[in-house]
C-alpha cells in the first residue's frame, strides 16, 4: 500500500471515528437547559521552545522550518485555528443568548502564546470582549504556574516514587530514576524512528561518533516555587519530538519529505511519557493544579457567569485531569495522545427541574483541521471525546450530578490541604 493511500485511508477513518464519537459520546440534552460553560484551553500552535543555536539546531543536518515568530510564540497558523475554534464555540452556544463582559470571563496566562490564543479565540467568539492577563512581561501567572507551593526531602521522596511508578520500577540509591528511565526505554522504537527522520547520525551533534541519541543521563528538579523540571538526555529527545510535531502542523512534511499521520503519531508518543512523569503523577498534580481547581469550582458555581475561557498549557491539563481523577481517552485524528495542541477541557452545566447536572469532554481540532485542509464549522465540528470521572456515575441520560462534580473538586482541594498539613513544613 502506498504512503499516499495509507494517508488517505487514515484521514477517512479519522473523520468516521470523530463523527461516531460526537454522536455516541455526548449525552442527550432534551429536557436539559444549558446554563454555564467553563473551558480550560491549551494554547494553540506555537514555535518550539528552543532558540536557534541550541542543541535542537544541532541534532539534524537539515534546516528546520521558519516558524515566522520568536521561540515559544503562537504562530500565524495557530492564531487562525484558534479564531475558527472561537467561532465554532459561539455557534455551538448560540442558544444560550447574548454574551457580554458581565457574564463572560476570558483569562489567559501571561505568556505570549496564551495571550494571543485568548485574543484570537475572542476574535472568533465575538469581538469586543476583554481578555484578562496579569503581567506584561511574559511572566507566569500564579493561577497557571504549575509550581510546587512548598518542598522538602520527604515530599521529594514521595514524588520521585510516584514518578518511578510510571515505569514500574522503584528508584534506588544508585539509580534514583530507574522507573522513569524504564518508561523512556519503552519508547526505544519510536525514538529510533525519530532519529531516522532527523538523520541524527549525520548531524553536528552526533559528530560521527554517535549512532543513537543518548538516553542514560537524567536529573529531576523538585524545588519550592518552581515547576517540576528535567535535565539530561530525555529532555532533549522530548524537545526534538515537540519540534517535529510542530513542524508537521506547519508544513505537513518533515524537512520536505512526506510523512503519514500514523508516522508522526509515533513521534507524538515520545512526548507523552515526558508530561506523564512530570505533571501526571498524583502528588504533583494535586499540588500544582490547586489554584486552577479552585478557579474552575468558582466559575461553575457563579450564578452570573455564562461562559468562562481559561487559557494555559498542556502541563495544566495533565495536572488538572490527574488530580480530579478524570480519564482522558486516547485521542483519534490527532498527533498527541491525550491533550492535542489547542485542546480544551469543557465543563457544561445544565438545569433540569430544580437540579443541576454537568457533562465534561475534550474538544480539539483534527490533524486535517490544523493543517487547514478541512474547515471547522457546525457542519464539520472539531473532535469531541467524552471524559469520565473515576468513581462517579452518570445518570440515565449521560450526565453527572452537579453535587457529585463539586464534591470531586472539593475532595481534590481537601487532598491538597492534607498534603499541606503533612508536608508543608520544613524538615
Amino acid at each position: 500500500m502506498t504512503r499516499i493511500l495509507r494517508l488517505l485511508l487514515f484521514c477517512l477513518l479519522s473523520i468516521v471515528i470523530s463523527i461516531s464519537c460526537q454522536k455516541e459520546d455526548l449525552p442527550k440534552e432534551d429536557g436539559y437547559s444549558l446554563e454555564d460553560v467553563v473551558v480550560f484551553s491549551r494554547h494553540n500552535i506555537r514555535s518550539p521552545l528552543s532558540s536557534p543555536g541550541s542543541d535542537l539546531s544541532r541534532i539534524t543536518p537539515y534546516k528546520w522550518v521558519d516558524w515566522g515568530v520568536e521561540a515559544a510564540y503562537l504562530t500565524d497558523r495557530g492564531a487562525r485555528i484558534e479564531q475558527k475554534l472561537g467561532n465554532w464555540f459561539r455557534a455551538d452556544l448560540a442558544a444560550m443568548g447574548p454574551f457580554d463582559k458581565d457574564n463572560t470571563l476570558f483569562y489567559s496566562n501571561s505568556k505570549q502564546r496564551t495571550i494571543k490564543t485568548g485574543e484570537n479565540f475572542i476574535e472568533g467568539f465575538g469581538a469586543g470582549l476583554p481578555l484578562y492577563f496579569r503581567f506584561q512581561d511574559d511572566s507566569m501567572d500564579p493561577l497557571f504556574n504549575p509550581a510546587y507551593p512548598f518542598m522538602n526531602a520527604r515530599l521529594q521522596e514521595r514524588i520521585l516514587a510516584d514518578m518511578n511508578a510510571i515505569g514500574g520500577e522503584d528508584g534506588t540509591v544508585d539509580e534514583p530514576y530507574k522507573g522513569i528511565l524504564a518508561a523512556v526505554q519503552g519508547l526505544t522504537n519510536e525514538i529510533h524512528y525519530m532519529e531516522e527522520v532527523v538523520d541524527f547520525k549525520n548531524s553536528p551533534y552526533a559528530d560521527g561518533k554517535l549512532e543513537h541519541l543518548p538516553l542514560s543521563k537524567m536529573s529531576i528538579s523538585l524545588k519550592e516555587g518552581e515547576e517540576p523540571g528535567m535535565t539530561g538526555d530525555y529532555k532533549l529527545v522530548n524537545s526534538i519530538a515537540d519540534a517535529l510535531v510542530l513542524q508537521y502542523y506547519e508544513t505537513g512534511k518533515e524537512f520536505g519529505k512526506d510523512i503519514s499521520v500514523e508516522e508522526v503519531r509515533r513521534i507524538g508518543k515520545v512526548k507523552t511519557v515526558y508530561d506523564e512523569v512530570l505533571f501526571a503523577n498524583q502528588t504533583t498534580a494535586v499540588l500544582v493544579s490547586n489554584p486552577l481547581i479552585r478557579k474552575i469550582k468558582e466559575e461553575l458555581v457563579d450564578p452570573g457567569r455564562k461562559f468562562t475561557f481559561l487559557c494555559g498549557h498542556d502541563s495544566n491539563i495533565a495536572s488538572i485531569t490527574t488530580a480530579l481523577g478524570m480519564k482522558l481517552r486516547e485521542t483519534v485524528g490527532a498527533v498527541e495522545f491525550t491533550s492535542p495542541i489547542g485542546s480544551k477541557i469543557v465543563f457544561r452545566k445544565y438545569r433540569k427541574g430544580e437540579s443541576h447536572f454537568v457533562n465534561v469532554y475534550i474538544v480539539y481540532a483534527s490533524v486535517e483541521q490544523l493543517r487547514e485542509t478541512t474547515p471547522i464549522s457546525i457542519q464539520n465540528s472539531p473532535i469531541i471525546l467524552s471524559i469520565d470521572f473515576e468513581g462517579l456515575s452518570r445518570n440515565m441520560d449521560g450526565f453527572y450530578r452537579m453535587e457529585d462534580v463539586i464534591g470531586r473538586l472539593d475532595d481534590t482541594i481537601a487532598e491538597f490541604e492534607s498534603l499541606v498539613k503533612e508536608y508543608g513544613v520544613s524538615d
